[in-house]
């Protein structure tokens, strides 16, 4: 399965049986902010070769998320405040496909993040994670039932979150620790700098089941061409 990554899920939604989209991240409240932090933040450069965007979940909350996902598409979500978890399971239908985004660079993660996940593990959720992640977070995540992961999230850095190939090493350590963890019992999504067949290949090789696609969707030309190589090979 190829995932189109949020936040270019909410607008790029190939009509393909092998495609999935991914909308949001939601938040349960509104986070106003987009259009001022995508012309203030999101920047290319052409120095490091890749994009940076300092967003921070900007977006029209979690109501309105729910109202615009449609039964094919991937709900993304993540709590800003301790008792967002709990609002978030306590909205969300048992049968929307879920993706907890528990690594955004651009926020302040609150004590004790990680804390209210467990309740998510039931519906098997995809869980989003981050280049920096440790492999002791890792083991809690695993310990506590969770099976689905997607590597990686951008990378924080003192310019933005940094996307692109540059995640890529990151991305393949995380793989093949879940995969040695879990074997055949998981799903595991691999995402950073995905650009052409070779790029997925490589993932395939560190053990990822399934593919994540992100910055390649600022050019739509480069993306349709990715897609229509993967149903022929």
């Amino acid at each position: 399965m190829i995932y189109i990554a949020a936040p270019f899920g909410n607008y790029i939604k190939p009509n393909r049986d092998n495609v999935t989209p991914v909308i949001g991240t939601f938040t349960v409240d509104h986070r106003p902010g987009l259009i001022w932090k995508l012309v203030t933040t999101l920047r290319y450069d052409p120095k490091d070769k890749c994009w940076y965007n300092s967003l921070g979940l900007r977006n029209p909350g979690l109501s309105q998320g729910l109202k615009k996902h449609k039964p094919n598409e991937v709900l993304s979500v993540a709590a800003i405040n301790p008792k967002d978890y709990d609002r978030l399971n306590a909205q969300i239908p048992l049968t929307t496909p879920l993706e907890l985004n528990i690594s955004c660079p651009n926020i302040n993660h609150f004590k004790d993040y990680l804390k209210g996940l467990p309740q998510f593990q039931p519906r098997n959720p995809i869980l989003k994670l981050s280049p920096h992640m440790k492999t002791e977070v890792l083991d809690y995540l695993l310990d506590e039932g969770f099976t689905t992961f997607h590597a990686s999230n951008t990378y924080k850095t003192n310019k933005g979150a940094r996307s692109g190939k540059f995640l890529e090493p990151y991305t393949i350590m995380t793989i093949k620790y879940l995969k040695n963890k879990l074997g055949d019992k998981g799903r595991l999504i691999a995402g950073g700098g995905i650009t052409h067949i070779e790029d997925i290949r490589r993932y395939e090789e560190a053990g990822a089941d399934d593919f994540s696609l992100g910055t390649v969707c600022f050019n739509p030309y480069r993306l349709y061409k990715l897609l229509d190589t993967l149903e022929v090979n």
